[in-house]
């Protein structure tokens, strides 16, 4: 009987190392300030890249690193969400409209003045997307959202270290 209960695993397991498609999850938990919120996010201490930490900015720079990409482009003083698009293609790294995983989602509009971005960690057929974020839906805490529409968002395709 055991044979026959790993046998499908081994046929899955084989099949997706076969034709190339395992794809790793995004690393989105372990965000090393998070012990600390909500009091750090209100206390307004910040990060190694010069953030407040437990607000979206600071989550979203942490979930670059911890996924091998590029955060040698930010500007201390200029990180305000709403900012990011624009220190990003002022460093070489393109924006976009389209969704993808480990991407910076961007609303500038959303919770004015600053904006708002989280780390894009799932693309789904119909366009729609899955985020890890910070400080949106609860203040100064970690949240995701599932199957955001992309309407007001620019994305930032940041490259690997």
């Amino acid at each position: 009987m055991r044979t026959l209960l790993l046998l499908p695993v081994l046929v899955v397991a084989l099949g997706s190392a076969a034709s190339g498609t395992a794809q790793t999850k995004p690393v989105i938990l372990a965000y090393p300030y998070g012990r600390e919120c909500p009091a750090a996010g209100y206390e307004n201490t910040y990060d190694i890249w010069a953030m407040s930490t437990c607000n979206c900015t600071s989550y979203a720079a942490w979930a670059l690193a911890a996924n091998g990409r590029r955060v040698d482009w930010f500007q201390p003083g200029r990180m305000d969400a709403h900012n990011w698009p624009r220190v990003a293609r002022d460093a070489g790294i393109p924006t976009g409209t389209a969704a993808r995983v480990d991407a910076v989602a961007v609303w500038p509009k959303l919770t004015p003045p600053f904006g708002h971005v989280a780390f894009v960690t799932a693309v789904h057929p119909d366009g729609t997307f899955d985020v890890a974020e910070y400080n949106l839906q609860r203040r100064y805490r970690f949240d995701a959202r599932y199957r955001v529409s992309s309407a007001g968002a620019t994305f930032i395709y940041v490259p690997p270290r």
